[in-house]
């Protein structure tokens, strides 16, 4: 019944709609050009990708689920020798209006997609680079796939389960301003006013966007930018409710073995707990705090972020 509920109104479980905003950040307004795009298939689904740059390959993966991959080019930019794949995830990009249903939005397709996509590119292991859900999808692959992954790096990615849920909406809600709570109230209840429940969600997420951030002037000038159509909410309604169901790393990672990289914000509201768990779990991980730093670091943090990514880069080049 629960899930019957989380289909027919998307964003409405308590968790689902605060995940896909923990993950999904809020659109550039300007994006920058792409060099080229590509695609491929995973279980007949045409999934697509757009590439940047020249080299090795490190793949990019955005959060929500549900967000359109832009939000996540500063982020591709801290790797200029490589070149950037950025994985329009199902649900989102070009597949967008795709008539995708409960069955084809599950943890396993998700990371067959990304299998797929290893094929595609014609590499034995991967250097996956995720954002919040985009960590746990990346966490999810290697999991399954141990022995395909070449590096991680995790950015303030949720947990090896969603227990983090617990903490995560009172974190987040004790740094709403009352002005915060009263837009978000508004906009709940403009669907009784005939508003599209897209729209709805959209301005309930930007309303409660500056308790992500440490700095509340930066994470109001986020959700400024943030577009109508940055996120499906059905399609990561349907998602989440696989998660709920499907979604444990802990085995995975006991065994994991490849250099891993884990970014987290000391004042992130997904909790210093979570990149604690993951670091005990991974035992070649190296975990760096940011200091005054909510949940998207390269804003908040750019120079120290970079430093840390740059420094990971060279020295687990020397470790594969």
């Amino acid at each position: 019944m629960e899930f019957a509920r989380t289909l027919a109104r998307p964003w409405r479980h308590p968790h689902t709609r605060l995940l896909s905003i923990v993950c999904g950040a809020l659109l550039m307004l300007a994006t920058p050009a792409l060099a080229q795009d590509g695609s491929f298939l995973s279980g007949g689904l045409e999934l697509h990708y757009r590439s940047v740059g020249i080299g090795a390959p490190v793949i990019i993966l955005s959060g929500g689920p549900g967000f359109e991959v832009d939000y996540m080019l500063p982020v591709a930019d801290v790797f200029p020798t490589h070149r950037r794949i950025l994985l329009e995830q199902r649900g989102t990009g070009r597949t967008r209006g795709a008539k995708l249903a409960a069955d084809d939005m599950t943890l396993a397709a998700v990371v067959q997609d990304v299998e797929a996509l290893r094929v595609h590119l014609k590499q034995e292991g991967l250097f996956l680079v995720g954002h919040s859900w985009g960590g746990m999808l990346a966490m999810a692959y290697a999991g399954a796939h141990p022995d395909r992954i070449d590096r991680l790096i995790l950015i303030d990615s949720g947990g090896p389960t969603l227990e983090f849920g617990r903490w995560f909406e009172d974190n987040i809600r004790a740094r709403l301003r009352p002005e915060d709570i009263e837009a978000e109230r508004y906009w709940k209840e403009a669907a009784k006013r005939g508003v599209a429940s897209d729209k709805v969600e959209i301005e309930s997420v930007r309303a409660i966007t500056p308790g992500y951030f440490f700095d509340r002037a930066t994470g109001l000038a986020f959700a400024a930018q943030l577009t109508d159509d940055s996120l499906d909410a059905e399609g990561s309604a349907m998602l989440f409710a696989d998660l709920e169901k499907n979604y444990d790393v802990r085995a995975g990672l006991r065994t994991l073995d490849r250099p891993t990289l884990i970014v987290h914000g000391h004042q992130d509201p997904i909790g210093d707990k979570t990149a604690e768990d993951l670091h005990a779990l991974v035992t070649s991980s190296t975990l760096v705090y940011l200091d005054k730093c909510g949940h998207f670091p390269w804003l908040e943090q750019p120079d120290a972020f970079r430093m840390a990514i740059s420094s990971f880069v060279a020295e687990s080049r020397d470790r594969r």
